[in-house]
């Protein structure tokens, strides 16, 4: 058979191979542009991404805060009670305030459900629920049935067993003292907020005294006897101290929680600690001489639940 290479000239054999060269150039290249195109495309959304958490980690902040001013402007049961319900907006789409007193629940405020202006009582054994709330003192998620919230207020809220609700104990001298309800037919629980806000309301109640009758009274620790012109200043100490540390579990919760497991809650919140120890130390040790360390009172009692270990051993200890 004749030799077909020789048939055709050089160049003309080398053009069969760049059809083929030329279609590896063009997938190569459009490869690439989809690559540099998907990168930029992944970068914006990253971006996108991060502008969004940090646009609600601003939004959260500023309820927060206003919250807490409400909080601490209030002048009476009625103001703080209203305070706290509305400041579930955005955590939860419905809200309820129950006072304990003379073991039954005695409705105080709501948000978003209707008949608020009752006057709504049921005994606490009648609504096992709310009894274990304020029992435990911890968060409580239960259906809402009737067997759960007792009848009348299952009556109240709407019965329905396929949705749940949310029960967070408000405390105040170690002892609960309201608890807020909260559920939601769109949306999801904020269950973190809302502990915070819970958190937060017991300090304030606790430094008002609301519901008692005559002067608040001091906790008592320990130290020599006050004189009477000198317990408004123990009492503000008190107040300041409650406030402060109320602040850190509400805007360091994450810091709180990593250093109670890690025992090292100083080493943690070292910058707070710190600077509420030197506003402690300004207002507060420059007076009486029977003035108490209620700020470290106050850290061993709510961050280390009574337990000075948690403090780590980087802890400075009493500033008494």
């Amino acid at each position: 058979m004749k030799d077909l290479t020789r048939a055709f000239p050089a160049d003309a054999r080398l053009s069969d191979t760049r059809p083929a060269d030329t279609h590896k150039a063009g997938r190569d290249q459009i490869e690439r542009i989809f690559e540099e195109r998907l990168a930029a495309l992944s970068a914006g959304v990253v971006q996108a991404v991060a502008e969004s958490l940090a646009g609600a980690r601003r939004e959260l902040t500023s309820k927060l805060n206003q919250a807490v001013r409400r909080l601490r402007a209030s002048e009476s049961e009625e103001q703080w009670s209203k305070a706290i319900v509305d400041a579930t907006q955005g955590f939860s789409d419905r809200a309820a305030l129950f006072f304990l007193r003379d073991s039954s629940l005695q409705l105080a405020a709501v948000r978003n459900i209707a008949g608020g202006d009752q006057r709504l009582a049921t005994p606490l054994d009648s609504a096992p629920a709310f009894r274990s709330a304020a029992q435990s003192k911890d968060t409580v998620v239960a259906l809402r049935s009737k067997s759960e919230m007792s009848e009348p207020i299952a009556r109240w809220l709407g019965e329905d067993t396929a949705r749940k609700f949310y029960l967070f104990p408000i405390a105040a001298k170690e002892r609960v003292v309201a608890l807020l309800y909260a559920d939601t037919t769109e949306h999801n629980i904020e269950t973190n907020g809302l502990e915070l806000m819970a958190t937060v309301a017991g300090a304030v109640i606790e430094s008002r005294s609301f519901g008692t009758q005559g002067r608040p009274t001091l906790v008592s620790i320990g130290v020599p006897a006050i004189k009477l012109e000198e317990q408004d200043l123990h009492l503000k100490a008190q107040r300041f101290a409650r406030n402060q540390v109320a602040e850190i579990r509400l805007y360091k919760s994450e810091n709180v929680k990593n250093g109670r497991a890690g025992s090292n809650l100083y080493t943690s919140l070292k910058a707070e600690i710190d600077s509420a120890r030197e506003a402690f130390r300004r207002d507060f040790l420059s007076g009486p001489g029977t003035m108490a360390d209620y700020l470290h009172l106050e850290l061993v009692r709510t961050l280390a639940n009574d337990d000075v270990q948690l403090l780590g051993p980087d802890y400075p200890g009493p500033l008494l």
